[in-house]
């Protein structure tokens, strides 16, 4: 298993001012902990971004003049310009179990699409515990026999060398009937009927006038 490499550097200013003149340099503030450990550092953000676009979620951290085994398990973004504000990191153990978050991968296309059917996703990702070691950078997911109606939860799911932390219930996708096809077409009524009725009313009122 080979691990994504990111230089970080021992941070030294602290509190708002600092953090915000590093983020106008494109430098994010992070922390690396471990048990009681922990330490204020500092990253490029273009360069973590590549370490993201990876997909991988252990990664290799390094400063002090050491390398070290990371979780990314937290990152802050700012709510408008998506610019990432802080990251926390993790320092862990290869053979350590650890709690992460893995994307699912749907593969298969079920034959209620091609019923007529929409396949709408609830979850795209769920928790699950395992090594660091064998974390998955995503995992597959077969939907090629579901049908309109059928859903799809968490208990589901199973997968070897991991155990799934999301709750059992949770749906995770389902074929739903579209809504063309669950709503009748009711037909218009033509000009032709419209008319026929206009006429008779029509002559009803006639008669009455006749008769008065």
């Amino acid at each position: 298993m080979t691990e994504q490499l990111l230089q970080a550097e021992v941070r030294e200013g602290h509190g708002k001012e600092a953090s915000k003149k590093l983020r106008r340099q494109g430098i994010v503030p992070a922390v690396f902990y471990q048990k009681d450990k922990s330490r204020s550092l500092q990253v490029a953000e273009l360069e973590f971004r590549k370490v993201l676009k990876s997909g991988k979620q252990v990664i290799e951290l390094k400063f002090d003049g050491k390398k070290h085994k990371a979780l990314i398990k937290d990152i802050q973004y700012h709510p408008v310009s998506e610019h990432i504000l802080h990251i926390d990191f993790q320092g862990v153990s290869m053979s350590e179990v650890v709690h992460v978050t893995v994307p699912l991968n749907f593969i298969g296309t079920p034959p209620g699409i091609k019923a007529g059917g929409l396949f709408d996703v609830n979850m795209h990702e769920i928790e699950v515990k395992c090594k660091a070691s064998d974390i998955p950078q995503h995992l597959d997911v077969d939907v090629s026999s579901m049908e309109i109606g059928h859903t799809l939860h968490v208990n589901d799911l199973k997968f070897e060398g991991l155990e799934i932390m999301s709750h059992n219930e949770l749906l995770i996708a389902s074929i739903t009937v579209a809504k063309d096809l669950a709503e009748p077409v009711v037909a218009p009524e033509t000009e032709g009927e419209e008319g026929e009725e206009a006429e008779a009313e029509e002559g009803e009122e006639e008669s009455k006038k006749d008769g008065e």
